[in-house]
């Protein structure tokens, strides 16, 4: 059974994916998973391979989606990216991203979103990149 919460973060997914490939981007996977961390999004942005964090919330939540991205959360993706470009001998510059989308309260309807380039930097694991 996929929990509300669930469905409105593959809906979120799928709409970040869609912009971010009307702007010109190349989605290289999507949900990438290791013990490390998760990465919703792996994309290419001219010389930068984005990893790109999708959080999305209802339009009566008290923060912004953004928020939800703690030091800890970091963390945890810049390790999962470092794991990624090994994985698969990729050489491009590291950029990380926040993707936000605010659902409206009663319905999946996207009230508003925003694309947050270079949300947060390698300094959350010096020594990796």
């Amino acid at each position: 059974m996929i929990t509300e919460k669930r469905r409105r973060g593959d809906m979120g997914e799928d709409f970040a994916v869609e912009y971010l490939e009307k702007q010109g981007y190349e989605i290289i996977e999507r949900n990438f998973n290791t013990r490390l961390g998760e990465i919703d999004i792996v994309a290419k942005d001219g010389r930068y391979i984005v990893f790109v964090e999708v959080k999305s919330r209802a339009d009566d939540c008290l923060y912004a989606p953004r928020e939800a991205v703690t030091r800890s959360k970091q963390q945890k993706i810049c390790k999962a990216a470092m794991l990624y470009k090994i994985k698969k001998g990729l050489n491009g510059q590291p950029r990380f991203d926040i993707f936000e989308i605010i659902y409206g309260k009663y319905d999946l309807e996207v009230k508003k979103f925003s694309h947050i380039k270079n949300a947060f930097g390698t300094e959350a694991v010096r020594g990796f990149f």
